[in-house]
């Protein structure tokens, strides 16, 4: 493999309990029944404009409009505190980099927000693109993300992977005609990265060097 696009939360950052308080905070603050962690982890990977609507189909547009703002209120009280790398994520990117791979961020987060942490955990270096969720028009499992990236670096489609958690990652890289890897290291239901039949399934980052 040449490229390797990553997910970035529950792939190369445990932030799980950052979007689990910050939704259901948000949930309470409008009055609506807060998620369980578990439900807020099963729809990890997509951005929260596709599942809040689906953890909250009574809602008017407008207080959607506000649990989309209050989630990203309380996500910037707890991200730096709750949200770190998992091990050897670094030494792997590092390792990825230094063997002439082009490596990216596909994310259902925001850019601003991948940006940050990439700067606050010094592996900005590493990444030749970012993209994220407010940089497309359609999210995960639709493929254009990773369309975007391999039609701007001309990328080979056969030497491409996408490496995620969750199933929507898979989805989007099954989509778009490249490889798969499923991210056994975070996700919240392996399962469901099985039952997608990744081209690869690793239980730790530093297989990727392997590719």
């Amino acid at each position: 493999m040449n490229n390797f696009m990553f997910d970035f939360d529950g792939t190369l950052a445990d932030s799980g309990e950052v979007c689990t308080l910050a939704t259901q905070k948000a949930f309470i603050k409008n009055q609506l029944p807060a998620p369980t962690k578990q439900q807020v982890l099963d729809y990890m990977g997509l951005p929260i404009e596709t599942f809040f609507p689906m953890l909250a189909p009574q809602a008017s547009a407008k207080v959607l409009e506000q649990l989309y703002a209050d989630f990203r209120m309380y996500c910037t009280q707890y991200e730096d505190s709750e949200t770190k790398l998992f091990d050897g994520i670094t030494t792997t990117l590092k390792g990825l980099h230094d063997a002439g791979k082009h490596l990216f961020i596909l994310s259902s987060n925001s850019s601003q927000t991948i940006q940050h942490h990439l700067e606050r955990f010094q592996i900005e270096r590493f990444f030749t693109e970012i993209v994220g969720s407010d940089m497309v028009q359609n999210f995960k499992p639709d493929p254009e993300s990773v369309n975007r990236v391999v039609h701007d670096f001309n990328l080979n489609r056969d030497r491409s992977v996408m490496i995620g958690d969750a199933r929507y990652d898979l989805q989007m890289g099954k989509n778009a005609a490249v490889k798969t890897c499923g991210a056994t290291w975070g996700a919240f239901n392996v399962a469901s990265l099985r039952k997608e039949q990744p081209t690869y399934l690793i239980d730790q980052p530093q297989q990727l060097l392997e590719f």
